[in-house]
């Protein structure tokens, strides 16, 4: 049987002015072409029904999304800080506890690496134009694409330099990024202008790209080596 790969739900309001779950269907796509089941874990408001809810899971994504509460790194806002939702940050922070507890690999994208770089004792640019040091690229593209934009350097001896060699073209879909690695996080990618890009956990298997490999999957197989490798790692770990 294949994996059953959990993508962490967000939130969101409606046109109508719901509250509603969202996940783009590109992350779905992504665990299926890899040989992946998908699950969608939904927002809860209780966490003890949490473990109920990921029982049978073999591996966890922690998709993109809007800015983190700057406060569960110990700092206050700055005016660039874009949307934030409180209650989804505790829900996700309680995820990534369990999925630690389960021992199952992790996957997190653009948002979700933040918050597990976050999680993990680590802190963030609440805005790379404000916070960084020069910043050479544009990180966040004003319209939706499916190419890329820059390129990054990867950290031989890694994971990801397995997969990729050691370089990458990818996508910018973010404001923000990780400034200090979290407890066990070790870099192991950059762009040419410093930014952070990549993570990976020392001893766990945890993987941490800040770019939109689901989105470049649309119209280019070059990310498909990055959710193919973590499906194999739920499945070692299933078996």
């Amino acid at each position: 049987m294949p994996p059953l790969i959990s993508i962490v739900a967000h939130t969101d309001f409606t046109t109508a002015g719901h509250y509603a779950l969202t996940i783009p269907t590109a992350y779905i796509d992504a665990i299926e072409q890899a040989g992946g089941i998908p699950h969608l874990l939904p927002y809860t408001g209780n966490l003890d029904l949490v473990p109920r809810l990921a029982r049978d899971v073999d591996g966890f994504i922690f998709p993109g999304g809007f800015d983190i509460d700057p406060t569960f790194f110990k700092e206050n806002p700055i005016p660039e800080l874009g949307r934030v939702d409180r209650n989804l940050d505790v829900h996700q922070l309680a995820v990534f506890d369990l999925a630690l507890e389960m021992g199952v690999p992790i996957l997190g994208i653009c948002r979700g690496a933040q918050v597990i770089n976050v999680a993990l004792g680590g802190d963030l640019f609440q805005d790379i134009k404000a916070q960084a040091d020069q910043p050479v690229f544009t990180h966040t593209q004003e319209k939706l694409h499916f190419g890329t934009d820059h390129e990054i350097k990867i950290v031989r001896g890694s994971r990801l330099y397995d997969l990729f060699g050691p370089e990458i073209q990818v996508n910018s879909r973010h404001h923000q990024a990780v400034r200090t690695p979290g407890k066990g996080l070790s870099i192991t990618a950059r762009s040419l202008d410093g930014v952070i890009e990549a993570l990976a956990h020392d001893t766990l298997p945890i993987d941490l790209v800040q770019w939109h490999p689901e989105l470049m999957l649309k119209t280019d197989p070059a990310m498909a080596p990055l959710f193919q490798g973590f499906v194999r790692r739920c499945q070692r770990k299933k078996s």
